[in-house]
Formats: structure tokens, sequence, C-alpha cells
């Protein structure tokens, strides 16, 4: 059971912290960005008139313009496995799922702002599971990053929108349930891997010679929306996701959605997610 406001939680956790005030945090809420530091004379929870279900805060590693960390405010007893707290998130994303996108998209209209020419015109929202997903926190917690560097692999590598260059690469169908449809993404990859080497190099996390993920699947709801109608409610295809990641590649996996900003007038595209698994991945961001 999720611990109760004002109780204290069973073991240490970063995350809780920050939502307690007793870890420091620079937090995102209506527009607004306030740093809290405990060890600056500021023990008091952050929002504590107001404390907020989903918690919005930047990563501390700021790899990009955009690296920023959502949370519930909750945090599951859930332990076994180390990322059964995700899972249980995606189950039902909510709250968390809309406010991510919502977040991302705010930050990089922003930016634009700021500086049209050295912005990023999309975003990314993902999430790590186990420790082949890069997964540091038992926390259930999004991602998003964006860069106008990374701006090229919000489309397929192949140059293409993801379901274009699935459909184009193979269109091979290898799972399916009532709400989601699962293609092979493989092809695509491996279509696009000079391309792929490209982004490597430009955003510098990975090594060119790098192998692909074993595993590489383009989820998409089974009646057609716009990336960013589905994240109003991702609904059970969230589930179906991290349920068949979890069967696949149990060692971890991670999921992501993209919105490329060349299609926002389209509503990013359509709605799709990538699972991806079946080895170690690299760090964060990646080329996929």
């Amino acid at each position: 059971m999720p611990n109760k406001p004002g109780q204290q939680r069973s073991r240490f956790c970063v995350f809780c912290g920050i939502v307690d005030g007793s870890e420091s945090a620079l937090f995102f809420r209506d527009g607004e960005r306030r740093f809290t530091d405990s060890r600056r004379g500021d023990p008091s929870a952050p929002w504590s008139a107001d404390q907020p279900d989903v918690f919005v805060f930047e990563n501390q590693y700021l790899f990009f313009d955009l690296t920023s960390l959502i949370i519930p405010r909750d945090h599951s007893d859930s332990t076994i496995p180390f990322y059964s707290q995700q899972m249980e998130l995606w189950s039902d994303l909510g709250d968390v799922g809309r406010t991510a996108r919502d977040h991302a998209c705010q930050y990089v209209e922003q930016l634009q702002a700021r500086n049209p020419d050295r912005a990023p015109t999309g975003f990314r929202v993902f999430c790590n599971f186990g420790s082949m997903g890069e997964q540091s926190q038992p926390h259930a917690h999004l991602q998003a990053h964006a860069a106008q560097e990374l701006d090229q692999s919000r489309w397929a590598p192949t140059g293409q929108p993801w379901h274009d260059a699935v459909r184009e690469h193979g269109d091979c169908i290898v799972h399916e349930t009532d709400s989601t449809i699962f293609y092979d993404a493989l092809p695509t990859l491996e279509a696009g891997v000079a391309n792929l080497w490209q982004v490597v190099v430009s955003v510098g996390f990975t090594a060119p010679q790098r192998s692909l993920p074993k595993l590489a699947l383009l989820a998409v709801p089974r009646e057609p929306t716009s990336q960013w109608d589905m994240w109003e409610d991702v609904g059970q295809l969230g589930a179906d996701v991290v349920e068949y990641g979890a069967e696949q590649s149990p060692g971890g996996f991670r999921v992501m959605s993209n919105f490329p900003g060349q299609q926002i007038d389209q509503g990013y595209g359509s709605a799709h997610v990538l699972l991806l698994g079946g080895s170690h991945l690299g760090l964060y961001a990646d080329y996929y």
C-alpha cells in the first residue's frame, strides 16, 4: 500500500525525500520553478500548503535542455521485481502521463520563445525498467528529454515516422491484445543503422560500434489516434506494453514515446510507444 501523507516511509527513497522536502530539488509547477534545499534552511515540503499528487523536478544530470523527472507522490511498498512500481504506474498512467506530456510541451515552447534557432522542436517521454533498462530508483517515475541534437531521433532511423518505417520494412505483427498491436521494429533499426551511428556521434552518448537491442517493438493502439491524444489517457496500452516487456525481457527494458516537432500540427503524429529490451541498453537518450 502507498504511504499515507505524514506516514514515515518504510525505507529510504530519494524521491520520497524530494516530495517531503528533506532532499533538494528544482521543482516545476504551474509554469513556476522553485528550488528547495533543506541544507539551506528550507526543511518544509516544497508545496506544503497544497501538495500535488504529481511532482515535476529537474534531473540533477543536466544532459540536455530538458531533463525532467515526473513522479507520483505516493510510494508503493512493492519491491520485487525492482521495477514493480514502474509497472504499477503504467497500469494506469493517468495524471502522471498527462503531466509529463504537458510539462515537456510547455518547456519546449518556452525554449523556442527564448531562442528558436537553438531550441528543440520535439520531446520524448520515457521510462526505464530494471538493470538492463538503466533504472536506478524504485519509486515510480517518468522522464522527459528535449534537445535540438535529439530532434533527429524523434523519427525512425530511416528518417520516416515510425509507423511508415515499420510498414515499409516488414510490417510484422509479433503480438496482439484487445487494445494493442505490437510490430517488429528491429528491421527498421537495421535498415537505418548508418543514420543511427550519425545520431550517436552527434549526441555523444553511446559508442558508434554498440550493437542494436535484441528486442525492438512498436506498440500502437488498436484504435488509431494521435500521440497527443493517446497520452491524455494511455489506458490499457500502457499495461499491455509493460506486461509484454517483462515477459520478453525480464532483466529490464525501456519504454519510450516520441513527440516529433515536425508533426506538431498533426498531434505529434500517430500514437506509438517503443519497447526496447533483450540486452543492456545505453543511458537515457540513445538513438531510437
